[in-house]
């Protein structure tokens, strides 16, 4: 009989953090993947992660000639039609994601965990109603494991979210294809030496960005949508004739995806906790999910050793405090961010580009409070001056007046949401309630793939 600690379904980042956390405490923990060891991480090839996300979640420093790739800090947003540039400095580090996790796998080895490749979950064991464990397969085996916590960590199939029982305590949703952020990553090869990058750059209108690869004669333009790979190829062809690139040749396409949805409302169950994709962890501004879903990994490590060691149950109850850390420490402030981009969608390239050159929305404290993962929060002097901007826009017909309607309802649904949030209980008494206030508030700010597809009727 296989018993352990903790069972993790996933060796991705979020499943390697994990079981590196807990091992390194003493526990027995084992995690499994449905892949072969040389498809761990091969969703892309190069990921960004900031520099300073290394000190600050003690990850192992990628190496050069295996996983390391580059290094740049220069950014810049620039409007719909290429003008009025944000500049910053958001020192970033590139990784060859398939290396680097390979090289979490090991750090999680290192401190005692044991990882199973080829072993895919089949279902939970329960007794008395609580679940005790897993059922995998290996080998052509179907095997038996036991643990005192599961959890998953596997992506946006959540195969093990979506195995519980309607009201074990987390929700079972599927991520379908209209919560997805359907990224395309063009390799090029620039041809004139004075368009070499040494920084990043931006275009927020269309979710369009160009950034350094490995060949440091080339580049990657990528672009993300919501609606699918096609809606990407035709907003990236919009892009294109609006804004000159430099002359280059295409190497390769490389196509993922990422969840875009509001995540749970709650993490934990008996026994159980969901993180990473399949917990919806996602940066709301980006799309991206490695260290985002560290945050809520370290809450949780805490709070799962705290209960080991004391010897008590890993119940539902014990483990809510990892629900409300969690939305003090970043999940108000991307629920209100989702909510506030929901709604911000629907302008055109002229109204982008009056925001960029008057400094509405797009701004530098905006994209610092991005940088950052912070809530973007406007003083009532900051409100005022945007609001006459505004007007003043409207007036002149530079800006629609079903766009301000919209903005303005964009920031209320982000001002409700997060004093929503910011009301998370403590007690699971009172989330019943909580969470139907939620339902009701979120199908007000609705979806971004709702609000592209309106936009394009």
């Amino acid at each position: 009989m296989e018993i352990y600690d903790g069972i993790i379904v996933g060796a991705g980042t979020s499943g390697s953090y994990l079981g590196r956390r807990l091992a390194e405490k003493g526990f027995k923990i084992l995690i499994i993947d449905k892949l072969p060891k040389e498809e761990i991480g091969n969703k892309y090839d190069i990921v960004h992660i900031q520099k300073r996300d290394f000190d600050r979640f003690k990850l192992p420093e990628p190496e050069e000639g295996d996983d390391y790739a580059f290094e740049f800090s220069a950014t810049a947003a620039y409007s719909a039609f290429g003008n009025h540039p944000k500049r910053g400095s958001n020192p970033t580090v590139g990784l060859r994601l398939h290396r680097y996790t390979l090289r979490l796998n090991r750090w999680a080895e290192a401190a005692g965990a044991e990882i199973k490749y080829g072993a895919a979950f089949k279902d939970f064991i329960f007794e008395d109603g609580m679940i005790k464990g897993i059922i995998y397969s290996e080998a052509g085996e179907e095997r038996k494991a036991y643990g005192k916590i599961v959890a998953d960590c596997s992506g946006i199939p959540s195969v093990a979210r979506r195995r519980l029982p309607e009201g074990y305590g987390v929700e079972n949703f599927e991520i379908g294809p209209d919560e997805m952020f359907y990224v395309i990553l063009r390799y090029v090869r620039y041809l004139d030496e004075k368009d070499y990058l040494n920084g990043s750059r931006s275009w927020v209108y269309y979710k369009t960005w160009e950034a350094p690869q490995l060949d440091s004669k080339g580049a990657i333009l990528g672009i993300g949508a919501n609606l699918g790979y096609e809606h990407a190829e035709r907003i990236f062809k919009e892009f294109t004739k609006r804004i000159a690139l430099p002359r280059h040749e295409l190497e390769r396409v490389e196509k993922g995806r990422t969840p875009y949805r509001r995540p749970p409302y709650s993490f934990v169950a008996d026994n159980f906790l969901v993180t990473g994709d399949a917990a919806c962890l996602t940066k709301p501004h980006a799309g991206e999910g490695i260290t985002s879903s560290m945050v809520q990994i370290d809450i949780a490590v805490k709070c799962i050793t705290n209960l080991l060691k004391s010897n008590k149950p890993l119940s539902k109850e014990n483990l809510w405090p990892i629900n409300k850390e969690y939305v003090v420490v970043q999940g108000r402030a991307y629920a209100a961010m989702l909510a506030t981009l929901i709604g911000a969608v629907s302008t055109s390239p002229e109204e982008n580009e009056f925001f960029f050159e008057h400094d509405v929305i797009f701004n530098a404290k905006s994209f610092a409070a991005m940088a950052e993962d912070k809530e973007l929060r406007y003083s009532l002097p900051e409100m005022l001056r945007m609001a006459s901007v505004l007007i003043r826009g409207v007036l002149r017909g530079k800006v629609r007046f079903k766009t301000l309607r919209s903005l303005i309802r964009a920031m209320k649904n982000g001002s409700r949401i997060s004093k929503h949030y910011g009301k998370y209980p403590c007690e699971q008494e009172r989330f019943p309630a909580w969470a139907r206030k939620s339902d009701r508030l979120w199908e007000r700010a609705g979806s971004m793939a709702a609000a592209l597809k309106e936009m394009t009727k």
